[in-house]
């Protein structure tokens, strides 16, 4: 498959096996006391083994996500929760709340006892790294039933990454669950096969279920969104995609051309006082409902 990864200030754009893609030695292995411990097992157990062998996989796989209908919200709900929650990028959010909470100069509130909490896992990263891999295993089950499940399906062959599972605007709800002071309204999105969206908001919708086409300009700023996250964020190392409106998109991500050729493109990030001003990205949290 076709991805764009980043190399130093580059990012290259070529064929590659997927097999060196996201992988990270004993990333879900933690320490107790001097005994390694690793959830993997647990993981394809409870998790991957259970989806993969599942009628909602089965439509995913064949390209059938018209199909997809409220009896798969079980498998669609916990692909999303489940991707979120065990990527390199999901442990160094963690790792940057658990520093802010300890700089009082931080813009963000946090209670005394969120302060205890982020001090003692900062004096124990082994517990620290046992708490990821607990969330790797987690079902979110106490917000499944009340969460908006939809099905979004593409008309152009959509991005995505190794963080799959992007955060993105969501038209603002008085159902939604917004628990953090100055929280915006916002929706959980991966992409499950190469035209298909799955987007959950959590808040009280009653098991609301919605299987819609997504409009060309909405799968376009979604992609977008994507190059952007890809730009942003040093863990996110691999951008899966064609090179369908790349060199546009990269480019306002910002970054420069430096060669194309139709087996490789070679990008060079901007230094920030190189970088001009662009338009904001597309919003996929902008999908129609139905």
């Amino acid at each position: 498959m076709t991805t764009l990864a980043k190399d130093g200030d580059r990012a290259v754009w070529k064929e590659r096996s997927i097999k060196g893609i996201g992988h990270e030695r004993d990333f879900y292995v933690h320490m107790r006391g001097n005994r390694p411990v690793s959830v993997e097992t647990d993981i394809n157990r409870r998790l991957e083994t259970p989806i993969s062998q599942s009628d909602t996989w089965a439509k995913i796989v064949a390209g059938r996500a018209d199909e997809l209908d409220p009896s798969d919200r079980p498998v669609l709900y916990s692909l999303v929760r489940h991707l979120e929650a065990r990527t390199p990028h999901y442990k160094q959010t963690g790792e940057e709340l658990a520093a802010m909470a300890a700089d009082p100069s931080s813009k963000m509130e946090f209670t005394e006892e969120e302060r205890e909490m982020y001090a003692f896992i900062r004096a124990n990263p082994d517990f620290a790294k046992a708490m990821f891999n607990a969330m790797a295993l987690r079902s979110f089950e106490n917000e499944y039933d009340r969460s908006l499940i939809q099905v979004a399906r593409s008309p152009i062959p959509l991005r995505t990454s190794t963080t799959p599972v992007l955060p993105a605007p969501a038209p603002a709800h008085p159902a939604m669950d917004l628990p953090l002071p100055g929280m915006v309204p916002f929706q959980r999105v991966l992409v499950v096969n190469p035209t298909t969206l799955v987007l959950v908001v959590v808040g009280d919708f009653d098991g609301a279920f919605v299987n819609g086409d997504m409009p060309l300009d909405i799968a376009q700023g979604f992609n977008r969104s994507v190059a952007g996250q890809f730009s942003k964020f040093p863990m996110v190392r691999h951008m899966v995609c064609n090179r369908n409106l790349l060199v546009e998109d990269m480019t306002w991500a910002p970054y420069d051309l430096i060669t194309d050729s139709p087996d490789k493109i070679v990008f060079r990030r901007r230094r920030d006082d190189e970088t001009a001003q662009v338009d904001p990205p597309g919003e996929p949290g902008n999908a129609p409902r139905s």
